[in-house]
């Protein structure tokens, strides 16, 4: 931790994290460790990545005299053009686990299974004692599967002797991942509040948004049931719906964990830019690896991006190109 051990009191710091649990989990252990250190976050954003996502946030960052860029949980291959620009104009670190290839300094790029979270409390012990977050580090090593790595699954059970990977999405870190993913879908574009709620320990008030959002996820996880087209040949749903919510990638997740040998495609409009498209995609059983699978969905077209994990990955185009996307997902 050269870079948070190098970081001076008049340095102006931004964090730029991924608009999820990991990323919020990030934010909120980067918080307590930059407050031990009596440092503060100037500028902090809860972000999905997009093509020209940084060159947009230039401006402001500049406007605010941000010297320090730090990014928690983004796959920055998406905009790497960007990405490579922002450290020209910032002194920038990188704190990530998506998989693609990037080298360079202040990069750390874990593999997959290890979550920007899980990197951020482990490397900070040789700074500052975060073990009273070691709950929201564990809730978000189960959003993120990271108990398919033993040693994370050990890490776990440590503080939760009786989770077994049966059980894990219903013991209480399970629990937890519910509760906040839930409450980060219901406040869309509003993660902060969430973000301000973990620091402040408020905890109690996640139980009532997820009651909201788990009724529009046993909604469409029934309709996808129903309505979603299916391709034998390549062991693949796919589906198109409007939810009022976020719920996308949640619902890909429960149907693949029913059905692991299968692939998930939930395809839905972007709720703050109905021009363009959304898509959640699940393998569980990772005999597809979706990351894969959603770069081939967006070659050709124009203004898209997509990628993510070998399990779980999400793509983003215009609504034109829907029949497109289509095409080059199905092979035809």
């Amino acid at each position: 931790m050269d870079y948070i051990n190098g970081i001076k009191k008049t340095d102006k710091i931004a964090v730029l994290a991924h608009n999820d649990l990991d990323g919020v989990a990030s934010a909120v252990l980067l918080d307590k460790l930059l407050h031990y250190k009596k440092r503060k976050i100037k500028d902090l954003k809860f972000v999905q990545l997009k093509v020209g996502l940084f060159e947009e946030l230039f401006p402001e960052l500049s406007r605010k005299k941000i010297n320090k860029v730090i990014l928690c949980d983004l796959s920055v291959n998406s905009d790497m053009a960007g990405f490579e620009e922002l450290r020209k104009k910032f002194d920038t670190f990188l704190i990530d686990h998506h998989p693609y290839e990037i080298k360079g300094k202040n990069i750390i790029k874990t593999k997959t299974p290890d979550c920007a979270a899980f990197t951020i409390y482990d490397l900070s012990k040789e700074i500052y004692d975060l073990s009273r977050l070691e709950w929201l580090v564990c809730a978000t090593m189960v959003s993120e599967f990271s108990f398919n790595d033993e040693f994370n699954f050990r890490f776990i059970q440590q503080h939760y002797p009786n989770v077994t990977k049966e059980n894990i999405h219903d013991s209480e870190p399970g629990e937890w991942s519910k509760n906040i993913s839930s409450s980060l879908v219901y406040f869309a574009g509003k993660e902060k509040k969430i973000f301000n709620l973990i620091k402040k320990n408020k905890l109690r008030s996640f139980g009532k948004y997820r009651k909201i959002i788990d009724s529009e996820i046993a909604k469409f996880v029934d309709s996808f049931r129903k309505d979603a087209e299916y391709y034998p040949e390549k062991n693949l749903y796919f589906y198109f719906a409007t939810p009022k919510y976020g719920v996308t990638s949640i619902v890909t997740t429960i149907l693949s964990l029913e059905q692991p040998d299968k692939s998930f495609i939930f395809v839905s409009p972007q709720l703050d830019n109905p021009d363009y498209y959304k898509v959640s995609s699940r393998s569980n059983g990772g005999k597809e690896d979706m990351n894969v699978l959603m770069k081939k969905g967006i070659e050709g077209l124009e203004n898209a991006n997509g990628g993510g994990h070998p399990r779980a990955s999400g793509a983003r185009f215009m609504k034109k190109d829907f029949e497109k996307f289509k095409e080059n997902i199905l092979g035809k």
